[in-house]
């Protein structure tokens, strides 16, 4: 809903304050839950070290591209200089590598108590796609989508997600 001036509105008259910076963010966060998922499945037999590692490797390469990628595509704010926009997408984008820490954490953790692998890394997966699914439910209602749509979006990103996870699985 938009307000008498425009702006975004809850249900409740309230006013939202989203911006490209908290879009950016919403959108990092997903991406980095999605690939901290994908690369979970099929380490089955990677040591706990190696596992953590790529993990995390893994999403600061999608990081480094990302930030790459918003780079070139034009000045951050109108500003012409090239570091002030690195600087400004490394800042926004942080939350792609650190949503894998919760996951990886969870994996480690479940195996330093007993849990087997496999078992740790589904629990591993099942967590960053909940993340995922809250934080991209949470961006639509902040946008001011309507309940049926925040509800579709999460729907939606749950389905999307599940399909990427299963074919990443299928290659194993």
């Amino acid at each position: 809903m938009s307000g008498d001036d425009g702006a975004q509105v809850d249900g409740r008259g309230r006013r939202i304050s989203f911006g490209p910076d908290a879009a950016e963010r919403v959108s990092a966060g997903c991406y980095g839950a999605l690939i901290a998922a994908t690369t979970l499945i099929g380490l089955t037999d990677t040591s706990t070290g190696s596992l953590v590692v790529l993990v995390l490797l893994t999403n600061l390469v999608y990081y480094a591209t990302h930030v790459f990628a918003y780079t070139v595509g034009g000045p951050a704010d109108g500003e012409s200089n090239g570091w002030v926009t690195v600087r400004h997408h490394l800042a926004v984008s942080a939350p792609m590598v650190s949503v894998t820490f919760v996951p990886v954490l969870l994996v480690v953790i479940l195996g330093l108590v007993g849990v087997g692998r496999d078992d740790a890394l589904i629990a591993g997966v099942i967590t960053a796609l909940v993340y995922l699914v809250l934080v991209a439910t949470a961006g639509a209602y902040f946008r001011g989508l309507r309940p049926v749509a925040v509800v579709l979006v999460g729907v939606l990103t749950l389905l999307i997600s599940a399909a990427l996870v299963l074919a990443k699985l299928s290659l194993h």
